[in-house]
């Protein structure tokens, strides 16, 4: 780690010389970045991993109540194009299908 200009090698003073005093005022902060920049990253991809799950149980609902409405229809229920589905063709379509909603 001896550099030209700095310190001579053959230099056996006490004194920590400056590339030294260098390495080891930046050796923990350039740790600390590291470990802050690993971190933010595990952290993006946690927040990417739930966003991914989020997404597929929002299109199993909205698959399965496009299915509810069309199977009510089929089997004899007053179900409408939009809003909520009545509780008990809900309930009739689960029993029907096994399908947690």
């Amino acid at each position: 780690m001896v550099e030209v200009g700095l310190r001579e090698p053959d230099n056996t003073s006490e004194v920590t010389p400056p590339e030294v005093r260098y390495f080891l005022n930046y050796k923990p902060s350039h740790d600390a970045r590291k470990a802050n920049e690993k971190a933010a990253r595990e952290q993006a991809e946690e927040g990417w991993k739930r966003a991914k799950e989020s997404r597929q149980r929002a299109e199993h609902y909205a698959r399965h109540m496009k299915l509810c409405r069309e199977w009510g229809r089929e089997s004899g229920f007053t179900v409408g194009t939009r809003g909520a589905i009545p509780k008990a063709v809900r309930e009739a379509y689960k029993k029907a299908t096994g399908v947690k909603l």
